[in-house]
């Protein structure tokens, strides 16, 4: 089992020449004790969404990996429902892709905004 699938991320998509958007279905998989979802689930759907997004803007000789994730929190959110992820490629470099992503919650709520910076490698590294 990939971590993908492990964190049920699917609906992966580029929605424009730089924006893109995905969809984590949260259970109590991502929960930490208290019953909300966990920031680290959060931070991992960020950098697999921007890794995913970032390969299908690069070259076939190349992939994404991430380099830096951060976030900020801004809500609490039980660990049942959809997180939705829509995001904006603010830079679009040669060697680097930095994505900004406002992950929100079924009620449109925004929930967390996650910062990633993924260095594109050559896959002959």
């Amino acid at each position: 089992m990939t971590m993908i699938e492990a964190l049920q991320i699917d609906c992966v998509e580029l929605t424009g020449p730089a924006s893109g958007q995905g969809v984590m279905h949260v259970t109590s998989y991502h929960a930490q004790p208290q019953g909300y979802l966990n920031g680290g689930a959060t931070l991992a759907f960020g950098e697999i969404l921007s890794g995913m997004l970032s390969n299908q803007l690069i070259r076939d000789d190349q992939f994404a990996v991430g380099q830096s994730v951060t976030a900020n929190h801004m809500r609490p959110m039980k660990a049942e429902g959809n997180l939705i992820a829509k995001g904006q490629l603010l830079l679009q470099g040669k060697t680097s892709h930095v994505w900004r992503f406002d992950m929100y919650d079924e009620s449109n709520r925004l929930i967390s905004q996650v910062t990633v910076t993924c260095a594109i490698v050559p896959k002959n590294r």
